[in-house]
């Protein structure tokens, strides 16, 4: 049994994990994919001059052959360290079509137009003739600041797209990610826990009170047995008392097994109401009515405070969760019980030794055994009822005990 905190801790925490890790998976493969589209798209246009507009404005680098000075000198002449680092991966890569390029810390899409395809470029570009010779260019616009004025014959351009400052930016909202999962998993897996633990506590409880129950109803069951055994062999021959102690054990039985399967009922959410409009003080008489013979043999003081007060309830239903409230009050009362409503409140106040704190918080909880190790689940069913009839029923010390609040509005 105490293990199930320790699996609830590792279900709930491992569960948040997993969720979130998967949704940054998903989230990264996702805007991989439109960076991706979004700069081939970008290239594409580039390379027939389409005139819509687009994510990201690609850059041109034009490489010579290797007849251009300082083309085999100081490349430096010709290139910043971020183009000879795309040249270079170009040179070594196949990159005649879109393709990623990851060098030097930074990412790029990009493509290399060679010389075959190089005149059809710029015949989109400039409707020109293009032979490659240094006059064609001068005589051509620029082509992103990389192509006019050129040192010789283009061996080959590379258009690209530099993807750095995305690809940080997904990998700091990773961090963030990994970081949420972390926390949230961390509160999860406490939740869990405290759930768990929560759980093993119902189950112990539960576990007590059908040891209890069990007790209760093999105590009647031996006694039925007993006079039953006794009549059968003849010891007892006061028949008629004895018929009156099995009827009283048979009717102690059968009112435990009646809340046990009130209970079941209102827990499978199969009790219907069917309301009526119910005058809340001659109610109130009536329910007491069938204690006389209580309130009489234990020489109680009854006050009764009742105004008029009309509700909307089902009375069988209503009279079930009244009466028991009314036989928890009875039963520790000392000397006397105060009734009373108006105003939309019905109180019923008893001089029962006063409560402790987690005998209070635990009163109406459905497995709860108090300190005189009753077992009773009939304050339970009375809060199941009262919260069908959307009222709120509370409990609370008072001067001279405790008094039970039913909230009708």
């Amino acid at each position: 049994m105490k293990k199930i905190r320790f699996r609830i801790t590792a279900l709930v925490g491992g569960s948040v994990l997993l969720l979130l890790l998967m949704i940054m998976v998903g989230f990264n493969i996702i805007i991989q994919s439109k960076i991706r589209k979004n700069a081939e798209i970008s290239i594409n246009n580039t390379l027939v001059k389409a005139k819509e507009s687009t994510l990201y404005s690609p850059e041109m680098i034009a490489v010579y052959d290797n007849d251009t000075p300082s083309a085999n000198g100081d490349s430096k002449v010709l290139y910043t360290q971020k183009e000879m680092s795309i040249i270079e991966w170009c040179e070594k890569n196949d990159s005649d079509k879109i393709c990623r390029a990851d060098t030097d810390g930074s990412s790029y899409y990009l493509m290399s137009v060679d010389e075959e395809h190089l005149e059809g470029l710029i015949i989109s570009w400039y409707g020109m003739d293009f032979s490659g010779n240094e006059s064609d260019i001068e005589s051509m616009p620029d082509l992103s600041g990389q192509l006019s004025g050129g040192p010789g014959n283009i061996e080959y351009i590379i258009i690209y797209i530099d993807i750095t400052g995305e690809l940080d930016m997904i990998r700091k909202i990773d961090i963030v990610f990994i970081i949420a999962a972390l926390v949230i998993g961390v509160f999860g897996s406490t939740a869990g826990y405290f759930i768990g633990l929560k759980l093993e506590r119902s189950q112990l409880a539960q576990k007590k009170f059908f040891e209890n129950t069990s007790h209760e109803l093999k105590t009647p069951l031996t006694s039925i047995r007993g006079y039953a055994e006794g009549i059968e062999k003849g010891i007892i021959t006061d028949h008629i008392g004895a018929c009156n102690s099995i009827s009283r054990q048979v009717g102690k039985m059968s009112g435990l097994i009646e809340e046990i399967l009130c209970m079941a009922k209102l827990e499978s959410g199969s009790v219907k109401l069917e309301k009526e409009q119910l005058e809340m003080s001659v109610f109130l008489q009536d329910c007491l009515m069938p204690f006389e013979g209580t309130v009489l043999a234990r020489k109680l003081n009854v006050e009764l405070e009742l105004s008029e007060m009309a509700v909307m309830a089902d009375p069988d239903k209503l009279d079930h969760a009244i009466s028991n409230l009314l036989t928890n009050a009875l039963k520790y009362a000392q000397t006397q019980i105060r009734i009373s409503c108006g105003d939309g409140t019905v109180i019923i106040e008893n001089d029962c030794e006063q409560l402790n704190n987690e005998e209070l918080a635990h009163i109406f909880d459905r497995f709860y055994t108090g300190r005189d190790g009753n077992t009773g689940i009939g304050l339970s069913i009375a809060k199941e009822i009262i919260g069908l009839h959307n009222w709120k029923l509370t409990v609370k010390r008072t001067g001279i005990g405790i008094a039970f609040c039913i909230k009708c509005s």
